[in-house]
């Protein structure tokens, strides 16, 4: 996650730089959140940290504060929260193996794969392990947003279409959901007409390139990973401008079904963002638990 940090007006900082940002992040904290304990079980004081850098974007840490009052720090992220809910369905929260925190995972078929999303509020509404039954009564659905720290504006794709496909793209869909429902038959089917997209495309792409034949796309780095490689049409864009003047642009997506916003750096983003074009990039997910 160190790669993100310009996506929230932090590019090109060094880590003595950074730790100047947390130390403050600290000692004068925007907001302060203890991990939610149904059980009990938790001794430690265990809380979330919030420093706005400008409005929804921001420096979050975690950790646990000590019967002196001295906080230690355990995980440090930047974010940028949403209110504006993306799925409430097919929601589970996993446990990361390699770091702490959690991820959610989404199961949605339009996406053509899984979606892992990093957890933003996790103390919010668990004790930084397990989602509860009392947690779940305040359990909203989750909102998507992600940091970019690459990225490249595309022209519109244009209005030229290809009938055929389309009505073929038509009964993928149809054959995703009966797959996703458990129908062991539909996989044939499912594989037969990728084939056939995949002809159709190959002949295409030939003619107009890849980016003239691709809307959007919504590809995994890697099994079980929250960084993605995205492309998007975007619905809107803004610009925020932090207290050390860098700009970052927040965009709102449109990507294979979904709508989330993402914030990148105006040193990290070749071409200009305007609403209709679209955005190629590399994309760390976040989602926020609303309750």
């Amino acid at each position: 996650m160190n790669d993100f940090y310009s996506g929230v007006g932090l590019w090109n900082y060094d880590l003595n730089s950074l730790e100047d940002i947390f130390q403050e992040t600290e000692l004068h904290p925007d907001t302060e959140i203890e991990a939610r304990d149904d059980a009990g079980a938790n001794t430690d004081k265990k809380i979330e940290i919030t420093r706005y850098l400008k409005d929804n974007l921001a420096i979050r840490e975690r950790g646990f504060v000590y019967r002196d009052g001295s906080f230690v720090r355990q995980e440090v992220f930047p974010i940028i929260e949403s209110d504006r809910k993306a799925t409430s369905d097919d929601v589970e929260l996993i446990e990361l193996k390699n770091c702490r925190g959690s991820l959610a995972r989404v199961d949605q078929a339009q996406l053509g794969c899984t979606l892992f999303a990093y957890v933003q509020n996790l103390y919010e509404v668990t004790d930084g392990e397990n989602l509860t039954d009392e947690s779940r009564i305040l359990y909203n659905g989750i909102s998507l947003t992600g940091l970019s720290d690459s990225g490249m504006i595309l022209l519109p794709k244009g209005e030229q279409k290809d009938e055929e496909l389309e009505k073929i793209e038509g009964r993928r869909r149809k054959i995703k959901k009966d797959v996703f429902s458990g129908n062991d038959d539909a996989y044939e089917e499912l594989t037969l007409t990728e084939m056939e997209i995949y002809s159709k495309i190959d002949k295409w792409v030939k003619n107009n390139g890849v980016y003239g034949v691709i809307q959007n796309t919504f590809m995994p780095k890697s099994v079980e990973e929250d960084v993605y490689f995205v492309i998007g049409t975007i619905e809107d864009c803004r610009e925020t401008k932090i207290f050390n003047g860098q700009l970052v642009y927040q965009l709102d997506l449109s990507c294979c079904g979904l709508n989330f916003i993402i914030a990148i750096n105006r040193s990290c983003l070749l071409g200009e963002p305007k609403e209709g074009r679209r955005f190629k990039g590399r994309v760390w997910m976040q989602s926020k638990i609303l309750i």
